[in-house]
């Protein structure tokens, strides 16, 4: 038996064994292509041109199904003369491409354009043309039970393929599908990967907004606990927020001087606007720079407070704005509250002392006065503020503000009556009593002397209510007024007895206040007008607002009841003094 080892092997054996010791240099390669799995078009391009090399082919292509659009469109070729092919879409049911895709068997033709039996698509058959491809090796790429697309090799001759060919050609058909499908399973898990890393992020990103609420829950309820006011939660806010905040209670209207509180009119047009549509809402003031405003609560219609910021508010931030302007809703709200019971019982009190029951201010109510540093022997005075209901409350928020709930104040027949121990008053009369001191809605506040004896505190009320009644017929160009402010009369008066001040004024103007009472008329305030205008009718007139003749008229009247002369020398001293008491005392 001849030696094996000594047998020559055939040209197409050498051959064959050539192109399987590459095939399997070639598996190798392509495995640690697919290891890496860098760019797929890479490693399928990588992969064609192996192919090419391996049956020593002329060109190589490969080409995906598209089937919605029913075509092959090529990702990948080597060894083109021209781009015709890799440009030209080759419809399903055409060529032996196509017939590869419908069997998803191999195909094959030694001559391309002269074989009859598939169908030919002219564009191809051009693009072949202009390559001068003659033989062409189709192979499916087939995976998970479907056709992906197709391997083809082609020559510029006339040629036949070998089974060992077809071998080779599938081997690396299998292994491009293989490629194709791991890269379209890592694009869904790199996909499935990033939406996690997303929500990830958006779960991450949600628990530190939930974090920044905890914390800002957290520094306004201990802002608030704190006893600190509107205060200390703006200090809570700007803290937590990170920026300043100014707070705005628009329950009340007085401007106050803390630039921290006030707003301006172009800050209060967007109030509206974003209790409308309960978010943040950003504006610009007339030099320009931004702010954001968020309402904080409605009552009626009408915005309770705002929360403002400088400049404007990121998404995330948004949220802790309408938290912060929560917060303040649910402050002011729980505070007016309590402001109401706090008034009605400071109501209660102020009725008590100058109303009291038989015995003077009970026990109770001495306790309570004395929590306002009212106190028996120590100084006080009792202060009346009348005005339009508008500038009462500025006067109270006022006192709000200086005094908070130290100072005992109500309105009692719609003024305001405060109970001030003599450091308050000292506050409010250097504010009030300034020169040239704003007087909103025709204020005008009334005050005792300095007193020490609760006991006299409703005889001297009385007597307070007289003065700004005196006050506001006379004319009085200040707001702060009292007996002081009438000279020697109100000196006078500061030290008598008020009842028989009281029987004077009856005794000597009697007949002109019993006219008075019993026809409707005004003898005693022209009186004293014509006394006061040093017996000008003209000027009288004027003061009063009528005609000349309805004074002249008049004081005929008040000559027939008080006799000749009554406007002149002593008498008419006496008189004048005893009607100028008469506006602050009265005569009942």
């Amino acid at each position: 038996m001849p030696d094996r080892r000594l047998v020559e092997k055939s040209p197409s054996n050498i051959q064959r064994e050539r192109r399987q010791r590459a095939l399997m240099r070639a598996v190798s390669d392509f495995a640690r292509a697919l290891a890496s799995l860098g760019d797929s078009v890479d490693v399928l391009q990588q992969l064609t041109a192996r192919l090419r090399s391996l049956l020593d082919a002329d060109i190589a292509a490969m080409g995906l199904v598209d089937e919605d659009a029913g075509i092959a469109r090529p990702i990948a070729s080597d060894g083109m003369f021209t781009d015709a092919l890799h440009r030209v879409s080759i419809p399903l049911a055409t060529g032996i491409t196509g017939r590869t895709i419908t069997t998803g068997d191999p195909a094959h033709t030694s001559d391309y354009l002269g074989d009859t039996s598939f169908a030919h698509d002219p564009a191809t058959d051009a693009a072949v043309t202009d390559e001068e491809v003659q033989a062409m090796l189709a192979m499916p790429l087939r995976a998970e039970q479907r056709i992906l697309g197709v391997l083809v090799v082609g020559h510029r001759h006339w040629h036949r393929y070998e089974p060992d060919e077809v071998q080779v050609a599938q081997t690396l058909a299998d292994l491009a599908a293989v490629a194709i499908v791991t890269q379209e399973r890592t694009v869904r898990e790199r996909a499935a990967a990033e939406q996690l890393r997303e929500q990830l992020g958006e779960t991450e990103a949600l628990l530190a907004q939930q974090r920044r609420i905890v914390q800002v829950d957290e520094a306004l309820i201990e802002a608030l606990a704190a006893g600190g006011g509107l205060a200390a939660l703006r200090e809570g806010m700007s803290r937590e927020l990170g920026r300043d905040v100014r707070l705005a209670d628009l329950t009340v209207r007085f401007a106050l001087d803390d630039s921290l509180t006030e707003m301006i009119d172009s800050e209060r047009a967007l109030v509206t606007l974003s209790a409308q549509q309960g978010v943040p809402v950003t504006g610009r003031r007339d030099d320009g720079s931004r702010f954001t405003v968020m309402t904080a609560g409605v009552n009626s219609g009408a915005p309770i407070a705002s929360v403002l910021i400088e400049g404007e508010v990121e998404p995330q931030e948004a949220e802790l704005l309408r938290r912060s302007a929560r917060m303040l809703d649910t402050f002011l709200r729980a505070h007016h509250r309590e402001l109401g019971d706090l008034t009605r019982r400071r109501h209660d009190l102020i009725l008590e002392l100058l109303s009291p029951p038989p015995g003077g201010p009970t026990p109770t109510a001495l306790l309570r006065l004395d929590e306002f540093g009212v106190r028996e022997g120590e100084p006080f005075r009792i202060v009346v503020a009348d005005g339009s209901t508008t500038s009462l409350d500025d006067l109270e928020h006022r006192f709000e503000v200086d005094f908070g709930s130290t100072l005992l104040r109500a309105r009692i027949d719609e003024r305001l009556v405060a109970i001030a121990p003599e450091r308050a008053f000292a506050a409010i009369e250097s504010e009030l009593g300034a020169p040239g001191a704003r007087r909103r809605g025709a204020l005008l506040v009334g005050h005792s002397p300095t007193l020490h004896m609760l006991n006299i505190a409703p005889e001297e009320y009385d007597l307070v209510l007289r003065v700004v009644e005196a006050a506001r017929r006379s004319g009085h160009d200040r707001i702060l007024v009292s007996l002081e402010s009438y000279g020697a009369l109100g000196a006078f008066l500061t030290r008598v007895t008020i009842e028989p001040t009281k029987l004077a004024i009856e005794q000597i103007l009697g007949p002109l206040l019993d006219y008075d009472r019993q026809h409707g008329t005004a003898l005693v305030n022209t009186a004293a007008a014509y006394l006061d205008a040093a017996h000008s009718v003209a000027d009288t007139a004027t003061q009063l607002h009528v005609h000349e003749n309805t004074v002249r008229q008049r004081l005929d009247r008040i000559t027939k009841l008080l006799g000749p002369g009554w406007a002149g020398g002593r008498r008419g001293l006496d008189i004048h003094v005893m009607l100028a008491a008469h506006r602050l005392v009265g005569s009942s």
